[in-house]
C-alpha cells in the first residue's frame, strides 16, 4: 500500500514539474538560408536563431553549409533609436554548384533575415531606405535583366515568430524596398541606389524583414561577398501642416478675445 502511494506522489510531482517547466524563449532573430535547384525545388535549407534585446536591437551570426553553397558568414546588426531603426547585414559565400551553361542549370540561394520586437518609430508616417554592395574574389552571377542580385526590405505588423516554407518569403510587407544588379568582377551598387520604399503607416510593434536572393551564377568553386543595410525612419509631417497646425491655438486664442471683446461692448 505504502509503495503504491509512493508510486502515485511520484508521478504528481513529476507531472507538476512539467506543467511548471518554462517554455523554451522564442526566436526574436532568424537567419534562414536555402538553396534551390534550377527547377526550383529545395536542395537544403538551415535555419538559426537567436534573442534580441527588449527593443528589438542585437546581432546574429549564421555560419553553416547550405546545399551547394558553404555560407561562412551571415551577419545581422539591428539598433534602434527616436524615431528609427536600422539593420546591417554582411553575407560571405562560396558556390559549389553547377552553373548556368550546364546541364543542370545554375542554383539560387535566397538568404532570409527576421527581426522582432522593434518600436521605433514609434506611430505615424515612416519610410525604408536600403543600400547593398557585392564584391567578389571570382564569384560571377550575371544575367541580360541585372536581377541576379535582389535585395528587398520591408516591415510587417506584429510580432511575426516564424518563417513561411524554405524556399519561399513572407508576404504582407509595407513599405518594401527593392535594389537589384549582378555579382560581377568588382565591388558595386545594387541599383536604385539608395533603394526607397513607398511612405507608410508605421505599425507598433513591428517585423523587420529583409531578403536576399543570389541566382544565375555563371562560375562554381569561387567566392563572393555582400554588404547591405536598412533604415525605417519616421517620415515628418510637411512644414506647411506643421505651421498651419501650430497656428490653430493661435486662432482658437483670437476667437476667444474676439468674443470677449464683443460681450464688453454690449
Amino acid at each position: 500500500m505504502m509503495h503504491r502511494r509512493m508510486l502515485l506522489l511520484a508521478a504528481v510531482l513529476a507531472g507538476a514539474a512539467l506543467f511548471w517547466a518554462p517554455t523554451p524563449a522564442r526566436a526574436d532573430f532568424i537567419i534562414r538560408a536555402t538553396d534551390l535547384a534550377s527547377g526550383g525545388g529545395v536542395n537544403a535549407s538551415v535555419t538559426q536563431s537567436g534573442l534580441s534585446n527588449a527593443d528589438g536591437s542585437g546581432s546574429l551570426v549564421f555560419n553553416s553549409t547550405v546545399g551547394n553553397f558553404s555560407i561562412t558568414l551571415v551577419t545581422n546588426i539591428a539598433t534602434t533609436g527616436p524615431g528609427f531603426t536600422a539593420a546591417s547585414q554582411t553575407i560571405n559565400i562560396t558556390y559549389n554548384g553547377p552553373t548556368v551553361g550546364s546541364s543542370a542549370g545554375s542554383d539560387t540561394l535566397i538568404i532570409e533575415i527576421l527581426g522582432n520586437k522593434f518600436t521605433n518609430p514609434s506611430t505615424g508616417s515612416a519610410q525604408i531606405t536600403s543600400n547593398s554592395s557585392p564584391s567578389t574574389s571570382g564569384l560571377l552571377a550575371t544575367n541580360g535583366t541585372n536581377n541576379a542580385v535582389v535585395m528587398t526590405s520591408g516591415v510587417i505588423s506584429g510580432n511575426v515568430l516564424a518563417l513561411g516554407a524554405a524556399g519561399t518569403t513572407l508576404g504582407g510587407q509595407l513599405g518594401q524596398s527593392t535594389g537589384s544588379g549582378t555579382m560581377g568582377g568588382a565591388s558595386s551598387v545594387l541599383n536604385p541606389n539608395p533603394a526607397t520604399g513607398a511612405v507608410f503607416n508605421i505599425p507598433n510593434p513591428f517585423t523587420f524583414y529583409q531578403t536576399y536572393t543570389i541566382k544565375d551564377f555563371q562560375t562554381s568553386g569561387q567566392a563572393g561577398s555582400l554588404s547591405g543595410g536598412s533604415t525605417v525612419n519616421a517620415v515628418p509631417a510637411p512644414a506647411g501642416l506643421i505651421l498651419a497646425l501650430t497656428g490653430v491655438p493661435l486662432l482658437g486664442l483670437a476667437n476667444r478675445l474676439r468674443r470677449r471683446k464683443t460681450l464688453q461692448a454690449v
